[in-house]
Order: C-alpha cells, then sequence, then structure tokens
C-alpha cells in the first residue's frame, strides 16, 4: 500500500511541478539544498533516500537550468558543495505554494490527530527497518 501510494503521489506530484519545469525529485533537491544553505552531495543524498548515481542526474538537471551552484570544498577537494542560485531560490519559493495545496489536496478530509498518528507509525517503522 506504501510503495502504491508513494507512486502515485510522485507522479501526481511530478504532473503539478511541470510548468515550473520541475520534477519531484528535482523540486525536493533544491529544498533541501535551501534548508541547508549549503550541503555537500552525500548528505543530499541521503536526505533524499537516493544512491550517488540518481543524485548525479538530479545535480545535472539543475545545474543545467542554472538553478544550483557546485563547488569543491575548501576543505576536501574531493567533496562538492551545493548552494542554490537566485534562479533557484526563485524557483523554489514559486513552487512552495503549489507544494502546500498538494498537500492540502492529498491530505483532504483527514483530521491533523490522523495525521500526527500516521506520520509517528511511519517514523517508528523506519526506525524499526534501520535496526534489522
Amino acid at each position: 500500500m506504501t510503495a502504491r501510494s508513494s507512486k502515485l503521489f510522485a507522479k501526481k506530484f511530478n504532473l503539478a511541478l511541470q510548468p515550473f519545469g520541475l520534477t519531484k525529485s528535482t523540486w525536493t533537491a533544491i529544498y533541501y539544498i535551501d534548508k541547508h544553505e549549503q550541503i555537500n552531495q552525500k548528505a543530499l543524498a541521503e536526505l533524499l533516500g537516493i544512491k550517488g548515481p540518481s543524485l548525479v542526474k538530479i545535480i545535472a538537471q539543475l545545474q543545467l537550468a542554472q538553478l544550483i551552484k557546485v563547488t569543491p570544498s575548501p576543505i576536501d577537494k574531493r567533496e562538492r558543495l551545493l548552494t542554490l542560485t537566485p534562479a533557484g531560490l526563485t524557483r523554489l519559493n514559486d513552487g512552495l505554494p503549489l507544494a502546500g495545496e498538494f498537500q492540502q489536496q492529498v491530505t483532504h478530509g483527514i483530521t491533523q490527530a490522523d495525521l500526527d498518528i500516521a506520520a509517528t507509525v511511519m517514523t517508528q517503522m523506519l526506525e524499526n527497518a534501520e535496526q534489522l
């Protein structure tokens, strides 16, 4: 059930983001980059729950669209640091109302108490799975 719902949510959110030239993956990446102001690729991959090759594709798309800047770390030249460009910040801010509206539509008719329970259950399930 969670796999099916996750795929459906991603598909619908991708459709909603098309006018902004983004996908769920690229929008989520710029969201996390913004929240951290500057983040390395490994940390971003962990936040997105993806492996290196998938992240490389997302980074390439965001660089091509001039939404992020990639610079070598001053401490470790092998590490690449990601920051949003002004265009990336604009694109993120343009998409925030859409993300909020999407969330409201998906959770319509569900009480906040039920949403909180679902979040608690999913968090516990993830923690349990990580212990396996």
